[in-house]
């Protein structure tokens, strides 16, 4: 059984410089495709994308990201936007019935 969802990825000023996405590809076998992303080492970041891949493959990807300290949320309607945090991805606008 397959899964896909579009995430949205937070990255730390300690992880924003590692290669933590090549691992969902290369440990995983998931695809994934970036929507958005705003991302500089040593500086917090952002990253929208839709991830997909076997059930089983796609859990253990989301497990990974977790451990690495990036914080995970889904693409739905909790997605608000935080003026003092805006890096204009455009998510908020995607889930806003105006």
């Amino acid at each position: 059984m397959k899964a896909s969802k579009k995430i949205v990825l937070h990255f730390t000023s300690k992880t924003s410089d590692k290669p933590i996405v090549s691992a969902l590809i290369r440990d995983y076998g998931l695809d994934f495709n970036i929507l958005k992303a705003s991302i500089s080492p040593g500086e917090e970041g952002l990253m929208v994308m839709e991830l997909s891949g076997e059930r089983k493959e796609y859990d253990k990807g989301i497990k990974y990201l977790q451990s690495t300290g990036v914080e995970i949320q889904a693409l739905s309607q909790d997605v608000t936007r935080n003026e003092e945090r805006c890096t204009d991805c455009g998510v908020c606008r995607r889930v806003c019935a105006y």
